[in-house]
């Protein structure tokens, strides 16, 4: 998997997943990061129940579009016309995702998530990008800790700080997104990663020559 793709991915699953109850409200965005140093942007574009992702300066497009109701990932590769994607469930649930069912009592849904009991407190009302939102931090299951702003129009995480990685959501553009950015084309070609792995362990070893 090509570098940058692997940490498009890695960023998505960051967004982790609180609750996936109620659809956040439909938006745009851009996902800035300021943790890790160098950490490409990307642009971020929220449906109903799908969230697609998509890093800038690739040396190769692509992107990822998440299923939340089914827990699914997607990788789309378009200058090559194909697919990869992953088993149902895949998302892990153990990490919390941005769209949050009540943003006045998101600690109730982390610790569903992390299977453990006040490891989430509210803080308080708070302001980001002159957008209201409810401020928390909490504890993951690795004992990282970590800080998260909730936009109470949204219903989405628009701002996270942990130890190893901080971002926010800037020029939010709040409204319906076309269906056609969560779709795999029709005419992309699905690979099957697991066949390809296997074809290349059969592949016979060159002859030596003495």
């Amino acid at each position: 998997m090509p570098r940058r793709l692997a940490f498009a991915m890695t960023s998505v699953f960051l967004l982790a997943e609180m609750s996936m109850a109620a659809g956040a409200q439909e938006f745009s965005a851009e996902l800035v990061r300021q943790k890790p140093a160098g950490a490409a942007k990307s642009k971020i574009y929220v449906g109903k129940s799908k969230i697609r992702l998509e890093a800038e300066g690739q040396t190769r497009p692509n992107y990822v579009i998440l299923n939340l109701a089914q827990r699914q990932s997607s990788m789309v590769l378009p200058d090559n016309k194909t697919y990869i994607i992953s088993p149902p469930g895949q998302i892990p649930s153990s990490i919390p995702f941005f769209m949050i069912d009540d943003p006045e009592n998101a600690c109730a849904a982390w610790e569903r998530s992390v299977q453990k009991p006040k490891t989430c407190t509210r803080v308080g009302d708070d302001t980001v990008n002159g957008r209201s939102t409810v401020k928390y931090t909490g504890t993951s299951n690795t004992g990282d800790t970590g800080t998260a702003w909730v936009d109470r129009k949204l219903r989405f995480v628009i701002k996270w700080e942990g130890e190893k990685g901080a971002a926010e959501l800037q020029n939010i553009q709040e409204g319906p997104q076309a269906a056609s950015l969560f779709e795999i084309p029709s005419d992309y070609e699905k690979m099957d990663i697991a066949a390809a792995r296997a074809a290349r362990k059969r592949k016979p070893l060159p002859p030596t020559h003495k």
